[in-house]
C-alpha cells in the first residue's frame, strides 16, 4: 500500500474512495463521492466492495484504522490500495458531506454493457426477470435499480440473505427462492421472464428449461467460464467450462443478437458471453 497525505484525498480521480469508519460517523460527515463500508464487514459484504482491479483510496478519522482495512484489502487480492496518513477531518470538506455513500460495487461488465439494449422503450415496464444462481446478488440488485421486477435464485440461503440486504442498502428489493437449479430445473415457469441473467454457472441440462422459462420475446443474458479458464484459475474441471463456441448454439430456439469470446477481460478471465432473444 502507499500512503497519502490530505491534498490526495479530493482528487481521488477514478480511484474509489473507501471510507470504513462506522455509520454514525459515516452519517455525522464525510468526504464527497465516497463509498461506505464499515471495516468490521468486508468480509460479510464483500460483494458491496469495488472491483479487486479497482485502485482503492482508504479513509477514516483514525489513520490506523485506514492501515488495517487498507492490510486486509490487500489480503483479499486489491493490488493498488492507497491510504490517507492523516486523520480524515485534517482534508478540506472531509466531513462536509450528508449525502448518501457512492456505490462502488458493480455488476459483471458484460450485464452493465448489454442492459441499455434489453431494456424496454421509454415508459415501458421492463417485467419480471430472473437471475440465476444469483450468489451474493449484485446482478439482481442491477436489474432492479433498473425498474426490473426481480427474483434470486441459488442454492445457498447464505448468499440470498446477502442478496436481499444489498437489495434493501441500495433502495430497491428483489424476491428470493432458495433452489438447488442442478436438480429443481422444473421450477421455471413456462414463459414467465422477459428477461433471464446467468452469470459464473454452468449446468447443461439447465439449458432447455431457461429457453421455455422465456417469455415471447424475452431477453437472455448469459456469460460464464469457458475452457480456456483453466490455464489462469479456477474453476478448472471441464464439467463448469465451456467449449469454444459452445454457447452461441446453446439455445436453438432464440436469435443471437450478441456472442463474444474475449481473450480476457481486465479480471484476466476466459469467458463467453450471449445476448440472445426469444421468438
Amino acid at each position: 500500500m502507499r500512503r497519502v497525505g490530505a491534498e490526495a484525498a479530493p482528487g481521488a480521480g477514478t480511484r474509489a474512495c473507501l471510507d470504513v469508519r462506522d455509520e454514525a460517523a459515516f452519517a455525522a460527515g464525510h468526504l464527497a463521492g465516497s463509498g461506505h463500508l464499515p471495516h468490521g464487514e468486508f468480509r460479510e459484504r464483500r460483494a458491496e466492495l469495488p472491483a479487486r482491479e479497482r485502485p482503492v483510496l482508504v479513509v477514516a478519522d483514525d489513520p490506523r484504522q485506514a492501515d488495517a482495512a487498507a492490510a486486509e484489502l490487500e489480503a483479499m487480492g486489491y493490488a493498488d490500495v492507497e491510504v490517507l496518513e492523516v486523520p480524515l477531518a485534517a482534508v478540506p470538506s472531509g466531513h462536509a458531506s450528508r449525502g448518501p455513500a457512492a456505490r462502488l460495487w458493480q455488476p459483471a461488465p458484460f450485464l452493465a454493457e448489454v442492459l441499455p439494449h434489453v431494456l424496454p422503450p421509454e415508459g415501458g415496464h421492463p417485467g419480471p426477470a430472473a437471475d440465476l444462481a444469483a450468489g451474493s446478488g449484485r446482478e439482481a440488485v442491477f436489474l432492479a435499480l433498473h425498474g426490473f421486477d426481480v427474483e434470486a435464485w441459488d442454492h445457498a440461503p447464505e448468499a440470498l440473505a446477502r442478496a436481499t440486504a444489498l437489495a434493501r442498502r441500495n433502495g430497491v428489493a428483489i424476491r428470493t427462492h432458495v433452489a438447488d437449479l442442478e436438480r429443481e430445473d422444473h421450477r421455471l415457469g413456462a414463459g414467465r421472464y422477459g428477461l433471464i441473467v446467468v452469470f459464473r454457472f454452468l449446468h447443461r441440462p439447465l439449458f432447455p428449461f431457461i429457453e421455455r422459462a422465456l417469455a415471447p420475446g424475452g431477453w437472455l443474458v448469459y456469460e460464464t467460464y469457458r475452457a480456456g479458464q483453466a490455464r489462469i484459475g479456477r474453476p478448472t474441471h471441464r464439467r463448469f467450462l465451456l467449449e469454444d463456441g459452445e454457447l452461441a448454439s446453446a439455445f436453438p430456439g432464440l436469435r443471437v443478437v450478441r456472442f463474444e469470446e474475449p481473450a480476457g477481460r481486465t479480471d484476466h478471465r476466459a469467458a463467453a458471453g450471449l445476448q440472445a432473444r426469444g421468438a
